[in-house]
């Protein structure tokens, strides 16, 4: 049993500075991965946007500007980002898979209102009662209302209270 389990967070945005393509190509050719048009697109799109998409989300997205995508491509590149540990595979919700180039040790904040993934920074995570223990997996999935969804609702409340 974990006891005494105090972590302080904080929200995270975007990277300061987007990856350039160029940033990318050499990322990825490191990785050993052939940095194919589609796979830089699809990675820079991971990389940028930090917005924990699914699989269809990032076709959806993409295919706007790149007709000739295919689903299979997006779902192909995204099990060799996996193999090669550039990316981490998000269960924030059962039966929905997202996925995340921020390999960093954060945690995940969803609100329950607007279903908005952010990451969060983990300060500090003291856990007790685990000696002998061997984590071999972190995760620290978090669920709520953000900042606007909690407005919205006390503005719902009001408006019941005076309706």
């Amino acid at each position: 049993m974990i006891k005494n389990m105090r972590v302080r967070v904080e929200l995270r945005e975007k990277p300061e500075k987007p990856w350039s393509l160029d940033e990318i190509s050499q990322f990825l050719s490191q990785q050993g991965i052939r940095p194919s048009f589609y796979r830089l697109k699809i990675f820079e799109y991971l990389i940028n946007e930090r917005t924990h998409p699914t699989a269809d989300e990032i076709y959806e997205v993409l295919r706007k500007d790149i007709p000739a995508i295919s689903r299979a491509t997006v779902y192909n590149t995204l099990r060799l980002f996996l193999e090669k540990q550039i990316v981490q595979l998000l269960n924030v919700e059962k039966n929905e898979a997202r996925y995340d180039a921020n390999l960093t040790w954060h945690g995940h904040f969803k609100c329950l209102a607007c279903g908005q993934i952010n990451d969060v920074e983990i300060k500090d995570l003291k856990l007790a009662d685990l000696d002998g223990y061997q984590v071999l997996e972190k995760h620290l999935d978090l669920k709520g209302l953000c900042p606007s969804c909690r407005e919205r609702n006390k503005f719902k409340e009001q408006e019941g209270l005076n309706g």
